[in-house]
C-alpha cells in the first residue's frame, strides 16, 4: 500500500515537473535584437555639406516589447562614408563626408496583421549624431575634433516573420541633427543649419 502511494506521489511529482518544464520552455522574454545594413544620404546644406554625400550604415538595435503594438528600442549605427565627385572652386575633386555614428532611443508602434506574417510599424525618437574627427584632405568637412549634435528621427518599416523567432526587417528613417552655431566644420559665420539625413536598411531580427 505504501509502495503504491509512493509511486503515485512520484508519478504526480514527475508530471508536475514535466508541466513546469514545458511551461518554462514555452515562455518568452519580450526582447529582440536586430542587425541591418543599407545606405544613407547626408543632404546638402549651406553651412556644412556643399553636396549630398552617401554612406554605408551598419545598425544594431535592442528592443523591449511592452505589448504586441508598443515597444521601446535603443539603436546604434556606424556609417562609413563613400567618395564622390564634388564640384569645388578649381575643378571637380574626390571628396567624402566624415564617418559618423548615430545613437537613438525610439518608441515603435506596430500594427500586427491577423494571420499575416507582415508587421508594419512606425518609429520616432531622440538621440545624437557624432561626426568623427578626420583631417584627411578628402574629408569634407575635415574635422580636427569629433562633433556631436542633438538629433531626432522618425520613419516607417515592416517586419516579415520567417519563424516564431526570426524576422526579416526593412525600414526607412529620416534624421535631423542640430549642431551648435560654433561647431567646427558644421557651421559658417556663427550659424549652423540643421543636418538632414535619410537612411534605408534591410536586416534580420531575433525575437526571444
Amino acid at each position: 500500500m505504501h509502495t503504491h502511494r509512493s509511486l503515485s506521489v512520484l508519478a504526480a511529482l514527475a508530471l508536475m515537473a514535466l508541466g513546469v518544464g514545458t511551461a518554462t520552455a514555452q515562455s518568452t522574454i519580450p526582447l529582440e535584437v536586430s542587425l541591418s545594413g543599407g545606405v544613407n544620404f547626408l543632404n546638402e546644406n549651406d553651412t556644412a555639406f556643399p553636396e549630398t554625400f552617401v554612406g554605408i550604415p551598419i545598425t544594431g538595435a535592442v528592443a523591449y516589447r511592452f505589448t504586441d503594438s508598443w515597444a521601446a528600442e535603443a539603436e546604434f549605427s556606424y556609417a562609413l562614408a563613400i567618395e564622390k565627385d564634388v564640384d569645388l572652386i578649381g575643378g571637380t575633386v574626390k571628396r567624402k563626408s566624415p564617418d559618423f555614428m548615430t545613437y537613438m532611443a525610439n518608441a515603435r508602434a506596430t500594427w500586427p496583421l491577423k494571420d499575416q506574417p507582415w508587421m508594419p510599424y512606425a518609429t520616432a525618437g531622440v538621440g545624437g549624431i557624432t561626426f568623427l574627427s578626420d583631417e584627411d584632405e578628402k574629408r569634407l568637412p575635415a574635422l580636427s575634433e569629433s562633433q556631436t549634435a542633438f538629433a531626432l528621427d522618425f520613419g516607417v518599416g515592416t517586419g516579415y516573420r520567417l519563424t516564431p523567432n526570426w524576422v526579416l526587417r526593412a525600414d526607412f528613417v529620416a534624421f535631423v541633427a542640430f549642431p551648435s552655431d560654433d561647431a567646427e566644420g558644421l557651421s559658417t559665420d556663427g550659424e549652423a543649419d540643421p543636418i538632414w539625413m535619410e537612411r534605408g536598411t534591410v536586416g534580420v531580427t531575433y525575437r526571444f
